[in-house]
């Protein structure tokens, strides 16, 4: 568990990047590039979920403060959701963001999101 959390810290940003310039970009190039690296993806989101499934959902957001940000880029791209798998494995992530008593109203927004991600998929 601690090499994989350590393993998915420091891949973290590095997806990040790649999901923004793939979110900005429809140009064949940039669907090639996802395609290309979405196995190297689907193995993060599988390391992610590994991570956040030990976490409590506000231990999840404090060290992880950009995660709603990285999982709706990801909910919205075309390329990586023509995948049974990725999407399996997304909603996973996104369940572990589910705050079963919200403490407050992000917590509640939160939750929203979340619920509607996961019932639109």
């Amino acid at each position: 568990m601690a090499q994989d959390s350590v393993d998915f810290s420091s891949h973290y940003q590095f997806w990040m990047q790649k999901l923004s310039v793939w979110e900005h970009a429809s140009t064949l190039e940039t669907q090639q590039d996802t395609c290309l690296h979405l196995p190297r993806f689907q193995e993060f989101l599988r390391q992610m979920y590994e991570v956040l499934k030990e976490l409590n959902s506000s231990t999840i957001i404090e060290r992880f403060p950009t995660i709603g940000q990285l999982l709706a880029k990801t909910c919205w791209n075309p390329f990586i959701l023509a995948f049974d798998e990725s999407q399996k494995i997304l909603i996973w992530c996104l369940c572990c963001l589910i705050n079963k008593e919200p403490q407050n109203s992000e917590e509640s927004k939160l939750n929203s999101w979340t619920r509607a991600s996961i019932y639109w998929r």
